[in-house]
């Protein structure tokens, strides 16, 4: 190209008579050089053709995808870091409660109300404490038990930053008990169990988040009157009691002892002559009054006030643990992980940014699972012995690495 210029001025100026002008043949020169720099120019630009006669590309860099790190895991109990086995290993344990069987020492945990006796291991125990010190996040526990049965397996359970109870209608908070001042309420001492540090195991106290019960209190919620065990259903006053009353009128047998802020009907405590298979069914599908609502928890069914219930519960207490302008949802969806099991825990686990499962125990969820892709990690599996407490700690061991890799990515 760089000759053309001078190639293509020299045969049309050869063809001009000799006796033209030498302007003419100087306007001539420059006219072709200027075509030509024209030409050339374009081809720069990037309007030239590759021999396929398709257009250049021009490479564009990928947008950078802002990471933000996950500061929260809300975890389920019963049936995600503590496990009911049909053949639960034999108890070969220290006066603690602890099993001295093996490496990885199982845990037992008192019986609950209803007779169950639950296990974990040591090993979820350590790993539940690297979430909190070396993934800088906070461990959040969030259970349909009752308040009564939380407070007799704290000993039991991970030292966490919050725990939320009574399907998430109370919540309480462990606090030091060298700084307790006049605190004359409960004193936790954890149990002993294998690589626990002097810190995890020092005793703490728990108080109640008085500004989330307050809106439990309120008589169009769960009302006063469930915070006094002495005060039965019939006579409890509030929204959450008038429609328990209305299921004890059809038959049904109402567990309401130790909760306070929700009540559960349990299949396997109603009169079978009153209420059977077809019936309790009927009332799994129920849609309850406005400003309650329902859910089903290891095959029983929970009635809460709808601004409670799990998600309920993990809005506010991320609002409450992560400094940030975004809504409450938008911090569960970039901030949170957690880690769950049943049906009560599926509007948790699709609010979060994601969801480790270690063991699916019922349709909806599997059904959840299927149409969700990519939102859920099953730790589960049976053919390689990853069941009940492995899966548990696959399930651990997954958040903290997908904790610290978003770690390392908003860094970079």
């Amino acid at each position: 190209l760089t000759s053309l210029p001078y190639c293509t001025d020299f045969h049309l100026i050869s063809l001009l008579p000799m006796k033209a002008s030498i302007h003419c043949r100087i306007v001539l020169q420059l006219i072709i050089s200027l075509a030509v720099i024209i030409i050339c120019s374009k081809v720069a630009v990037g309007t030239s053709t590759t021999s396929s006669n398709r257009p250049m590309k021009t490479e564009t860099a990928a947008p950078k995808v802002e990471t933000v790190p996950i500061r929260l895991c809300f975890s389920d109990v019963d049936g995600t870091l503590v496990h009911y086995p049909a053949d639960a290993p034999h108890r070969d344990s220290d006066d603690d409660g602890s099993s001295s069987s093996n490496s990885n020492p199982l845990v037992f945990l008192p019986p609950s109300s209803t007779g169950m006796r639950g296990i974990i291991s040591s090993r979820t125990l350590r790993l539940a404490q690297h979430l909190r010190s070396e993934g800088c996040v906070r461990l959040i526990l969030v259970s349909g038990m009752r308040g009564t049965t939380l407070l007799k397996r704290l000993p039991f359970l991970p030292r966490a930053d919050a725990y939320a109870c009574d399907a998430g209608g109370r919540i309480f908070y462990p606090v030091d008990c060298s700084d307790c001042g006049d605190y004359d309420g409960p004193i936790i001492q954890p149990v002993e169990y294998q690589g626990a540090s002097s810190k995890d195991l020092e005793p703490f106290g728990i108080v109640e988040d008085e500004e989330w019960r307050g809106r439990m209190q309120n008589i169009d919620a769960a009302g006063e009157d469930g915070y006094v065990d002495e005060i039965s259903a019939e006579k409890r006053r509030g929204l959450l009691w008038d429609f328990a009353r209305t299921l004890q009128s059809q038959g049904f047998v109402l567990d309401f002892k130790g909760y306070s802020t929700c009540f559960r009907v349990n299949r396997k405590q109603q009169k079978e002559y009153v209420v059977d298979d077809a019936k309790f069914a009927s009332l799994m599908e129920l849609i309850p009054p406005d400003g309650l609502a329902t859910s089903v928890n290891l095959g029983c069914v929970d009635f809460y006030p709808s601004i409670s219930g799990k998600r309920n519960a993990c809005r506010y207490l991320a609002g409450k643990f992560v400094a940030s302008d975004e809504g409450l949802n938008d911090l569960l969806s970039k901030r949170a992980v957690c880690i769950c099991d049943d049906d009560n825990d599926l509007e948790m686990a699709l609010a979060c940014r994601h969801a480790f499962i270690p063991g699916i125990t019922s349709e909806s969820m599997r059904q959840t699972i299927d149409g969700n892709p990519g939102h859920f990690t099953v730790t589960e599996d049976a053919a390689k012995g990853i069941v009940e407490t492995a899966a548990t700690e696959e399930a651990l061991t997954g958040a903290l690495a997908m904790i610290s890799s978003e770690a390392a990515a908003s860094q970079s």
